[in-house]
Order: C-alpha cells, then structure tokens, then sequence
C-alpha cells in the first residue's frame, strides 16, 4: 500500500499533539530539561517533572536536588515561570 506524500505530512504533523506535557519537556532535543538542569544545578537524571495542568498551555513542576521550579511553554517554548530571584525554590 503506498502511503501519499499529503498523508505522510499529515501524520507527522499530528504526532506531537499525542505527546503530554512531561514527555514533551523531558525531550532533551526539543524539551527544557536541559534548562530546568542548569537552572536547578541538578542533574538530569536526579529531576522528577509532574504535570501541573495549565487551561490549554502546557505546565510543569521540576523537582531536583532539594529545589523545584515550574516551566511554561510559551510559543513553542520552555520559559521558566517559577517566579523567583534566583528561578528556582529551595
């Protein structure tokens, strides 16, 4: 079965909307873990990020190293919205 080149671009472009707001921010290529880690000062592999929900905009808790934050997807991207001086809680 051949799969027409509109179909192909029409199921990529639908692939991401199936993709919840922790795998999305997890994502080290397109996600802000990697920002969450240098803001947290924390590794990676010692975060745990939990949805938080949002109203149609993507939110999430960072936890690490005894400090949390929260990020916001704004435009396509990760800003951190935690709200402090120093963009994370301890």
């Amino acid at each position: 079965m051949k799969t027409s080149l509109a179909t192909l671009l029409l199921m990529l472009l639908a692939t991401p909307a199936c993709v919840n707001a922790v795998e999305g921010f997890s994502n080290p290529k397109y996600g802000g873990i990697k920002q969450a880690s240098f803001d947290l000062g924390c590794p990676v592999d010692q975060m745990q990020v939990v949805d938080l929900g949002g109203g149609g905009s993507w939110t999430v808790g960072v936890n690490g190293c005894g400090k949390k934050a929260v990020y916001k997807q704004i435009g396509g991207t990760w800003v951190n919205n935690t709200g402090s001086d120093d963009g994370a809680k301890k």
